[in-house]
């Protein structure tokens, strides 16, 4: 997914994998994931969840949504691969709004023996020792840097509680902006506006509500 900003895999040589294969083969594996989560009883409330699961899903979601941008140039991605891909993006998304309904609020929580500094309660940004933005720009828990202040996923104790609920959120709004005439959009925002309204005064749901505004008067 870097290839752009890393240059080729060495492991090809001069050549690189046809964008489709490379798009097949994940999300063949991603779709494995879900399925087995599913069978391992990770279901949000009356089954197991965890920071683990919910992190997990959040990925995956925000693969399938860049897969749909990166690869709409390709007419056979498009013709055979994009409505699908759509599919199990909202699975995806179906699945993680059970997460983050969770009555117990469990989608915070490490599972027994998992290392600590890996949850959804931790400060630290994920991605090896020197992590980067998609632009290749330094990622920093400074206090100090301007950029912490503009992360989606921020520190303990945020609305987002070390989790990208809040863009997670958002996008599900975006997705279902034509359901039932918008009608799912208001139920769905009507919900959070009770029982979460630290997520729903977050940026990114409040600029996918302005989408949906937008959307309804120019429709």
């Amino acid at each position: 997914m870097e290839r752009d900003r890393q240059g080729p895999d060495s492991r090809y040589g001069d050549s690189v994998p046809p964008s489709l294969d490379v798009y097949q083969f994940i999300w063949d594996r991603t779709r494995m994931i879900r399925k087995d989560y599913i069978l391992q009883n990770y279901t949000g409330t009356g089954g197991r969840c965890s920071a683990a699961a919910v992190r997990c899903h959040e990925r995956i979601a925000r693969w399938h949504c860049m897969m749909e941008h990166q690869l709409s140039h390709i007419s056979e991605y498009v013709i055979q691969q994009s409505q699908q891909n759509i599919q199990e993006l909202g699975q995806a998304m179906k699945t993680l709004n059970q997460y983050y309904d969770d009555s117990e609020g469990r989608s915070t929580m490490e599972e027994k023996d998992a290392d600590p500094k890996h949850g959804c309660q931790s400060d630290a940004i994920m991605g090896g020792q020197d992590p980067v933005d998609y632009d290749g720009s330094a990622l920093s828990n400074d206090n100090s840097s301007m950029g912490t202040t503009l992360r989606i996923i921020g520190q303990s104790g945020q609305a987002s509680n070390g989790t990208a609920e809040p863009e997670m959120r958002g996008l599900y709004i975006i997705l279902t902006l034509n359901n039932d005439g918008g009608m799912e959009v208001l139920k769905y925002v009507s919900s959070l506006y009770k029982n979460r309204p630290e997520i729903y005064n977050s940026r990114p749901v409040q600029l996918a509500l302005s989408v949906f505004r937008a959307w309804k008067e120019n429709k």
